[in-house]
């Protein structure tokens, strides 16, 4: 938000953006990243000190485990009280997205669907993909 970063804000303290925005933490971090949860396979090349960071590998275009999802949220839950995190895939269209809106479902903020609707709203290049969603769907139903 008023940054050279590509990286949305989503809520106080949490972004959501790419690979790209993660590496950019190495040149400038006016933000105040504390932490970022990357989704992708590759690790985040360029990093920032005192940064704190995290891989989740998930497949794009696949379904999710409910215990991947799940270790991905409390990640996500731990690191918010200690400062602002970035969650990140490689464009910041598909995957990280719907870990966000599976997030924002499991704090009460909005429901799953709903919060993918409020993230293309506030992201316009997300997209995510179809089996991805049906996992997470499915997952928070049970």
């Amino acid at each position: 938000m008023g940054t050279f970063f590509s990286a949305t804000q989503v809520l106080d303290h949490l972004y959501l953006g790419s690979l790209e925005d993660a590496e950019e933490l190495s040149r400038a971090n006016p933000l105040a990243i504390t932490t970022v949860i990357s989704l992708c396979h590759e690790p985040v090349g360029r990093r920032a000190p005192g940064v704190c960071y995290l891989q989740f590998p998930v497949r794009d275009a696949r379904p999710i485990s409910i215990a991947w999802l799940n270790a991905i949220l409390c990640a996500l839950e731990e690191s918010l009280p200690l400062g602002a995190v970035l969650i990140h895939c490689g464009a910041g269209m598909s995957r990280a997205p719907t870990v966000v809106a599976a997030y924002l479902d499991r704090i009460g903020f909005l429901g799953f669907a709903r919060a993918l609707s409020y993230l293309e709203d506030l992201r316009p290049v997300v997209a995510p993909a179809k089996a991805l969603v049906e996992s997470i769907e499915r997952e928070l139903t049970n």
